[in-house]
């Protein structure tokens, strides 16, 4: 490129040797990485809250995190959150991060968690993120505040070096459920120095949590894909939306949601729009985050078709590549689309850079904004080898943005 998920394949192995099988041995059992996975011990000085784990802060009194004996699944406790309020849009979610080094690079991380929803209304969600970021990192090291540790580095905040590396979350909307097993897998590049695993809900009603399970094992080699066929799940937004990031600043009233009413193409659309006046105006949409090596090198191209209704603000395609040299490499600079408009194709191609890990295609506009924004139809396919070893593209190059500006992220 000239920037969700996400796919490895199952791996087995049979050998045989003059005619017979040779013996299987056992894999030893792989060690939890993760400190009190099931809630068990409480921190010293807290009525409450489990060792080695923490809750989003907010500030919100919609949200309730809670740690108890009724519903857990083994032991003696699970724990919960519960929210009553979609007013302003926030990722609420209990949260452990590990400080890792060389030892863990070149691996895939796989994290496990039970759930339990209890009349959810959105989505719950477990996630694994890979990341670089060396002020959260020493904030852990030193036990001071995160603008401490900035202090003590010489990092202003515009230049706050976090770099999201590895990221697969797993969504589910089921509004009543027993204890469900879900799993996701992450591989870990080089440069890696935190891992954080998080278990939350978007939206109301409440999830529990329990026997939750982070090992790290031998990478799978990235899944071959297809040339010239679509590599987007659910590109129309007719299922449940699970398959894609809503990405939203927490701002009143910005919405990200399937539509019925306004569509391309089939029954449904996703609707992007609204919001308050904030100080920051900053990219929200629908992304999808592909977390698969194989892309590097390939070139891309990424089309959507999408409809303006009074939109104050601007609305477009974006693609970035996360890589190991150049950090975040955004692609072409897009055609953006304001006010009214009647559905209109947009496009984008681009050169995936060779040391990439992740790319990242949005349907995305400026929140927060009045009026709104439909996307339908979405495709992200390979055309074949990049043309260029860069990040050259078939237009100009939009330029590299700073931390804290409008640069690629996934919620938490």
């Amino acid at each position: 490129m000239s920037r969700r998920p996400f796919l490895g394949p199952t791996l087995a192995l049979a050998v045989l040797v003059c005619g017979f099988a040779a013996p299987t041995l056992a894999a030893p059992p792989t060690r939890n990485l993760l400190v009190e996975p099931g809630f068990e011990a409480t921190r010293p000085g807290h009525s409450w809250m489990p060792v080695g784990w923490d809750t989003s802060s907010s500030s919100l009194p919609t949200v309730f995190f809670g740690r108890d004996t009724a519903l857990s699944r083994a032991g003696r406790y699970a724990v919960s959150v519960a929210n009553v309020s979609t007013l302003i849009p926030y990722w609420h979610n209990w949260s452990q991060t590990l400080v890792v080094g060389p030892e863990m690079w070149n691996k895939d991380v796989v994290f496990t968690a039970w759930t339990r929803s209890n009349g959810v209304q959105g989505r719950g969600y477990i996630l694994v993120h890979a990341v670089r970021d060396t002020v959260g990192k020493m904030t852990r090291i030193w036990s001071v505040s995160r603008d401490s540790a900035r202090a003590r580095l010489g990092i202003s905040p515009l230049e706050d070096p976090y770099v999201y590396l590895g990221a697969k979350r797993a969504y589910f909307s089921e509004p009543e459920t027993d204890w469900v097993k879900r799993q996701v897998r992450v591989y870990v590049p080089p440069s890696t120095n935190l891992i954080i695993v998080r278990c939350g809900i978007f939206g109301t009603g409440q999830v529990f949590f329990d026997e939750a399970s982070l090992t790290a094992e031998t990478a799978l080699p990235p899944a071959e894909l297809p040339v010239g066929m679509n590599l987007l799940q659910d590109p129309g937004f007719e299922g449940d939306g699970n398959s894609w990031e809503y990405s939203l600043p927490p701002y009143e009233e910005v919405a990200c949601e399937r539509e019925t009413t306004v569509v391309h193409s089939g029954k449904a659309s996703v609707r992007l729009g609204g919001g308050l006046a904030a100080t920051i105006k900053t990219r929200a949409g629908a992304v999808k985050v592909i977390d698969n090596r194989s892309l590097a090198g390939k070139r891309l191209r990424f089309t959507a078709w999408a409809k303006c209704d009074s939109l104050s603000t601007h609305a477009g395609l974006m693609l970035f590549a996360t890589t190991h040299r150049q950090n975040e490499v955004p692609g072409p600079t897009p055609r953006l689309l304001t006010n009214s408009t009647p559905w209109t194709q947009l496009e984008l191609e681009a050169d995936v850079p060779d040391d990439t890990y992740m790319v990242w295609a949005w349907l995305e506009y400026q929140a927060p904004a009045s009026g709104r924004v439909y996307f339908d139809d979405a495709s992200l396919e390979i055309l074949g080898p990049a043309r260029s070893k860069g990040p050259s593209s078939s237009t100009k190059r939009a330029p590299a943005r700073k931390s804290g500006s409008s640069k690629a992220t996934t919620p938490p």
